[in-house]
């Protein structure tokens, strides 16, 4: 295993993932022949292994995860990420989790144990069939943030990506929604494909336009998801680790390990 120049760490515990995203950029990364979304494999030895590697591993959080969803609907079956939970629980490593699933809520109990968790959900600005098959309807990921806020776990969401030349979503209603929730921070980030040739054109096929212009009214756009965050009081806090958790992202991985 590679360490990075910093000790955030990020675990991927299944390769693939069933929500289909027709924008995701893993699979620009795997190169896998099967077609996206309709396959997810299971890396069953990674608790063990994890168990092993964080006995050397000096503290820090770990993010759970980058490039597959943590809570995978066969997470139900083979529990990959509560056996890792309680691993990184029993060496008292900050926890960090990125999900758009309600199977997070099985791990309740768990999470509130740790002394420093945060659990993230995913939303688009396009939460649709057309560009999400697999992903949970958009009301259940806010339902699913009220509890786990209500339980005391700091919340946030990842609103990514934001696709300004297709708009499915009306962001006023949306930012009131997640302050009533009790979501503390809203991080955003724009669709982009740098490299990425198979993920832009599985996109492109899927949107019926090209790249350039799903981007058209960035700047416009920015600004005003800038104030929305700093009016709703969700601007990022010094405490919180900003985590990019796509292409470029800087943290240490844990995905090295032969699982």
């Amino acid at each position: 295993m590679n360490y990075g120049s910093t000790t955030e760490y990020t675990a991927n515990l299944y390769r693939g993932c069933t929500h289909g995203c027709t924008y995701c950029y893993a699979p620009s990364l795997i190169h896998d022949e099967r077609a996206w979304g309709r396959y997810v494999d299971v890396k069953v030895n990674a608790p063990q292994v994890l168990e092993r590697e964080l006995r050397g591993l000096r503290r820090d959080t770990v993010f759970l995860s980058s490039a597959s969803d943590p809570y995978q609907p066969v997470e139900a079956k083979y529990g990959l990420t509560r056996r890792c939970i309680r691993s990184l629980l029993r060496h008292r490593f900050p926890i960090s989790i990125l999900t758009r699933s309600p199977l997070v809520l099985r791990d309740l109990e768990l999470l509130k144990r740790s002394e420093s968790v945060e659990v993230g959900m995913s939303i688009s600005t396009v939460p649709g069939r057309q560009f999400e098959p697999g992903v949970p309807p958009l009301l259940r990921r806010i339902e699913t943030l009220k509890r786990l806020a209500g339980a005391g776990i700091p919340t946030w969401v990842s609103l990514a990506p934001v696709i300004p030349g297709i708009m499915m979503i009306d962001l006023e209603r949306l930012f009131e929604d997640l302050k009533g929730a009790g979501v503390s921070t809203v991080r955003f980030g724009l669709l982009r494909f740098a490299g990425y040739e198979e993920s832009k054109k599985m996109f492109e096929d899927s949107a019926g336009i090209e790249f350039a212009e799903a981007l058209a009214g960035w700047e416009e756009l920015r600004e005003r998801l800038s104030s929305l965050v700093r009016r709703y009081g969700m601007e990022p806090r010094a405490e919180v680790r900003q985590k990019e958790v796509g292409p470029g992202a800087d943290a240490t991985s844990l995905d090295d390990f032969r699982l």
